[in-house]
């Protein structure tokens, strides 16, 4: 029984291993930063967030350009450059986030240029000939704009393409907010085809980015959520129809998607274009003249900027299954950062919390095994004797338990009742965005694997799957775990006890890939639970 036990979590070990080289090797090394990013930064720098320039009442008519010009709109929150070319989004970049975890590092830029990628917000026509307006050169109405607080400003883009179509694109934006307002006028002749607006990204998102991870097409659809991750999203060749709340193209900390404002049924078309990947919406109740109004969202992941936005916004985070748990433990996260400042002491006051609300059935469970490995030395005299008859063996062992009051299940029960706890904390410690470049200690971002807080060069030959830095506050998550384990009362088969202290090893592993910030839960989770098991072993 031990030898194949070991055999066993030998196997384990090296199927985890594989799996991880195999993930490592398929998906690559991560994206560096785009470089355009920081010259974008430095032909046009930031201003100081205090300055403001008055937004005039009324649009400022311009004539129609001759010419390709960009207009820039800075809020609050973010720096927009549009382009009258097509009337799009050429560029969109984040003030309060940065592209990697390096201090120095210039802003995320969330769209930027691409070879072979349109810029967002186009409009197309299908089967018109020609089918979009990528070439049609916009009259714009309104200057660059600079925006704060609740101040508001408006934008409006005026052209026709080659067969008469006249499009009017009108944005609207506000100083302190994340969402735009979108307006679509098209006046075109009766039985034009129904037109289409385009959101783009790049097809190519096999390579994971930790600060930008690409999740798919996301969308509520009847108020369901549907998740097209790639290459899925393009290869059924279905769309998504009925009452669209809102979809969009999903990334781990952020989202780019658009809301209808109009109650008319949407369908979103989502196929590839060479590199790029192109979500088209549409209102199959569209008429050749007429107004569609959107809400363009391009903001961070933050359930509190999600649910301002409304129409169920907040689900595009994935928090899984246990989400009616991860949620609650992500505000009361928010409450002690309050106080606190730091998310590390947060995610530590927030195990001592939950080791509180569990602390009776924690308690329970160490009790019943002490209870039961007490009675360890009858079990072994009634499988001597019953050896040969196992029917008369269970019910003299359950006689044995009814006797001395204990319950088998006990020890067991009450750590599959923390099992959904953990999964929510799970999710909750790492899909939000407020972890991302947090710091604590020497730890760099809460919301990597610790051992990127301290990297080493390594060799070519190095397995992928192998941390390329030094895991130290893993090593102590499972030193801590073989202690616990150590100290836990075991009243089963001996080899089964040798099987469990082999879990630390099996979890250090599997934490070597985790947020750091779950790691820092299950250490002080484990030091708290050793303190426990000692108190409980003095008093017993």
């Amino acid at each position: 029984m031990e030898k194949r036990a070991f055999i066993a979590v030998v196997l384990s070990l090296l199927v985890l291993l594989g799996y991880q080289e195999w993930i490592a090797r398929y998906y690559g090394a991560p994206v560096p930063p785009p470089a355009p990013v920081k010259e974008e930064a430095e032909k046009n720098p930031l201003p100081p967030p205090s300055v403001a320039t008055p937004v005039p009442s009324a649009p400022v008519k311009a004539p129609t350009s001759q010419s390709v010009r960009d207009i820039r709109v800075e809020t609050d929150n973010y720096v927009a450059v549009f382009t009258n070319q097509g009337a799009r989004l050429k560029s969109f970049t984040f003030k309060h986030y940065r592209s990697t975890v390096n201090g120095n590092s210039p802003p995320f830029e969330m769209v930027s240029s691409a070879p072979g990628v349109p810029f967002p917000l186009g409009v197309r026509w299908q089967g018109a000939a020609p089918n979009d307006d990528q070439d049609v050169l916009y009259g714009v109405e309104g200057n660059d704009l600079r925006l704060t607080g609740d101040a508001k400003g408006n934008l409006a883009f005026r052209g026709q393409t080659a067969n008469g179509y006249n499009i009017t694109k009108s944005f609207t934006f506000t100083g302190s907010t994340y969402p735009i307002g979108l307006e679509i006028v098209l006046k075109a002749a009766d039985g034009a085809p129904v037109p289409e607006l385009l959101l783009t990204a790049k097809s190519d998102q096999t390579v994971l980015n930790p600060d930008a991870h690409f999740e798919g097409v996301i969308a509520l659809v009847d108020n369901k959520v549907s998740r097209e991750k790639p290459p899925d999203a393009t290869k059924k060749g279905e769309d998504l129809t009925g009452d669209i709340s809102w979809a969009g193209f999903g990334y781990t900390y952020f989202f780019f998607g658009l809301l209808p404002q109009d109650p008319a049924p949407q369908r979103v078309s989502v196929h590839s274009n060479g590199p790029a990947l192109i979500a088209a919406m549409s209102s199959p109740a569209a008429k050749p003249m007429g107004a569609a109004r959107y809400t363009l969202f391009i903001g961070p992941k933050e359930l509190d900027v999600l649910k301002s936005v409304g129409k169920g916004l907040e689900e595009s985070i994935d928090i899984g299954r246990f989400g009616f748990i991860s949620i609650p433990l992500l505000y009361v996260l928010h409450f002690f950062h309050r106080f606190t400042g730091s998310y590390g002491i947060d995610i530590i006051l927030l195990t001592v919390l939950i080791k509180l609300l569990m602390a009776p059935l924690t308690h329970k469970s160490y009790v019943s095994m002490k209870q039961m490995q007490k009675l360890q030395p009858q079990m072994e005299r009634l499988k001597e004797k019953f050896s040969d008859d196992k029917e008369k063996l269970n019910k003299e062992i359950m006689e044995l338990y009814r006797r001395n009051g204990v319950n088998p299940l006990g020890g067991c029960l009450p750590m599959v009742l923390q099992f959904p706890v953990f999964i929510g904390l799970y999710n909750a410690l790492s899909t939000p965005i407020e972890l991302r470049h947090a710091s604590f200690l020497w730890i760099k971002d809460l919301s990597q694997p610790d051992w990127k807080s301290l990297p080493f060069t390594v060799p070519d030959w190095w397995p992928h799957s192998l941390p390329a830095g030094i895991p130290v506050l893993t090593i102590l998550m499972g030193a801590s775990m073989f202690l616990q384990q150590w100290m836990t009362p075991s009243a089963g088969d001996p080899n089964q006890r040798k099987m469990m202290m082999l879990m630390p090893l099996m979890f250090t592993f599997m934490f070597v890939s985790f947020p750091a910030g779950l790691t820092v839960y299950w250490l002080v989770n484990n030091l708290l639970s050793i303190g426990q098991q000692y108190w409980i072993n003095r008093r017993m």
